[in-house]
């Protein structure tokens, strides 16, 4: 009976082992929690950008609507950040349609393209 007591006194705490097991699973879950806040960070700044194209966008649409009117026409430019924006005019019938596109790199190589689409109507 006393081996039996000495041996349960013995057993009290953690081994090594156990330390280290306990710490090898911490560090994965810190890790895993690292990428997510990268992954997070990559897609606030892709939306950050795709908010800015939707505002120049939309600025330039309503830049055309009162010449639109006036003569079709159709232009590009170059933007900050590697942004490219292509507008055009089109003549249908008595109206025109306003088409402005903004092509917007995002984080890991890929694209965006930002569109709008406005209408105006000409007098006869």
């Amino acid at each position: 009976m006393y081996r039996d007591a000495m041996r349960l006194r013995a057993r009290v705490g953690f081994t090594l082992v156990e330390t280290i097991v306990a710490l090898v699973l911490l560090e994965v879950g810190m890790l895993a929690m690292a990428a997510t806040a990268g992954a997070a960070a990559h897609d606030l700044s892709d939306a950050l950008v795709r908010r800015r194209a939707q505002a120049i966008v939309r600025s330039r649409a309503d830049w055309l609507r009162p010449s639109a009117c006036v003569s079709a026409t159709a232009g590009a430019r170059a933007l900050a950040g590697g942004m490219i924006e292509h507008w055009r005019v089109d003549a249908i019938g008595a109206a025109r349609a306003v088409t402005d596109s903004i092509s917007v790199p995002l984080t890991r190589g890929r694209t965006a393209t930002v569109v709008a689409n406005a209408w105006v109507l000409c007098g006869p």
